[in-house]
């Protein structure tokens, strides 16, 4: 293998396949990058831990075909460090070269053969189903919905995002027992019938941070066992697109509609920006996982006391139609879930103090659904 490229070209690449590599790698061959010289003058650069796979492509100069294994953190680290400009790469039995200006390094390369077949490699789309997202609205999406994915991993099933498909649509949903986020959107393509698949949420955030400014469609084929998402446009000018790819997470995803009640007797609508800064300045006093509490009547006032800390409350206008009551959220929950709807004014749905709460924009696309901690 032997190609030259512009520096910018390589650490592009580069920088975006290694989030694919994981800390705790199973076995020493899957901390290393895929890079792989075609005679079309694409490089391909990819890296998978088997469950989360990157890959990308840019054009460069290939004087021979081939392909390499190289550590991924130690050529990430090489590649940001080269001088701009033209670089050379060059693999060899057992090491690289990589040349830029007068310097000349070599790395160890590990073995190809070793290496396991990415899953994204078998792109025949007449095995899966086909589905078109718009990248602006899918990145939205994607913000509002994985932050509610569970961190514990006892529970897997929960740290992901179910994906509903069907013909025209896709809603995503993610809980972790506190609060439940649901956001749908317009597609094209679908299923002939509906489908459901789990999602890690650590793959949707990779998608989420190469989402970010991207214009135009994105594309996911899904399989039967995995998901391929396609973003053109990405590397238009190094003459590829990236890829991520994500297998499957196996369980029963808890049936969350079943959680959403078609309506409560009492809604308050306030202005999400007053609600997020207040939330947060009385919240300071709301330490050792102590709430902030809502008393809702004609104004909303927001109060927060820790016992040898301190207190705080503030009262900010807000438009309510229902019984006065009060009732309290974790307030870092209540702020991840304002702070997900895009809109001016936040409407909030409750039944009483032990009831989750419904938070909705002015669109009604998103739904964020908070469990109340109970007051003593």
């Amino acid at each position: 293998m032997k190609f030259r490229c512009e520096r910018d070209d390589l650490l592009g690449a580069v920088q975006f396949a290694s989030r694919a590599i994981s800390n705790r790698a199973t076995l020493p061959v899957l901390s290393g990058l895929r890079l792989e010289a075609a005679e079309d003058g694409l490089v391909r650069v990819a890296a998978t831990d088997l469950e989360l796979t990157m890959e990308t492509a840019f054009v460069a100069a290939v004087d021979e075909p081939g392909k390499a294994i190289v550590p991924g953190r130690l050529f990430g680290e090489m590649s940001r460090n080269l001088s701009s400009g033209q670089v050379s790469v060059a693999g060899t039995e057992g090491e690289v070269e990589i040349g830029s200006g007068r310097g000349r390094f070599r790395v160890r390369s590990l073995t190809p053969d070793d290496y396991p077949a990415l899953p994204i490699e078998d792109r025949d789309d007449s095995a899966g189903v086909q589905v078109t997202l718009d990248a602006g609205e899918l990145a939205t999406a994607l913000s509002q919905v994985v932050r509610a994915a569970s961190g514990d991993e006892s529970r897997q099933i929960l740290t992901g995002v179910l994906w509903e498909l069907e013909s025209g649509r896709v809603t995503l949903a993610a809980t972790d027992s506190y609060r439940l986020a649901v956001r749908s959107l317009e597609a094209s393509g679908g299923p002939d019938e509906d489908r459901k698949v789990v999602l890690p949420a650590r793959t949707l955030g990779e998608l989420a941070r190469a989402l970010q400014g991207a214009t135009g469609s994105v594309s996911a084929l899904v399989k039967e066992n995995l998901v391929a998402f396609s973003i053109p446009g990405a590397g238009d000018d190094q003459g590829g697109e990236w890829t991520i790819g994500s297998r499957f997470i196996e369980g029963e995803f808890p049936k969350y509609r079943q959680l959403i009640p078609e309506a409560y007797p009492n809604t308050l609508v306030v202005d999400r920006e007053l609600l997020l800064e207040v939330t947060r300045r009385v919240g300071l006093l709301a330490q050792n996982n102590l709430p902030v509490k809502l008393q809702l009547a004609n104004e909303l006032e927001i109060s927060a006391h820790t016992p040898d800390v301190g207190e705080g409350q503030e009262v900010i206008e807000a438009e309510y139609n229902g019984e006065s009551l009060v009732i309290a959220f974790n307030p870092q929950f209540l702020i991840d879930g304002a702070s997900a709807i895009s809109s001016q004014r936040i409407e909030m749905q409750v039944g009483d103090g032990l009831k989750p709460a419904i938070l909705r924009g002015e669109t009604g696309d998103f739904t964020y659904l908070l469990m109340p901690v109970r007051l003593s």
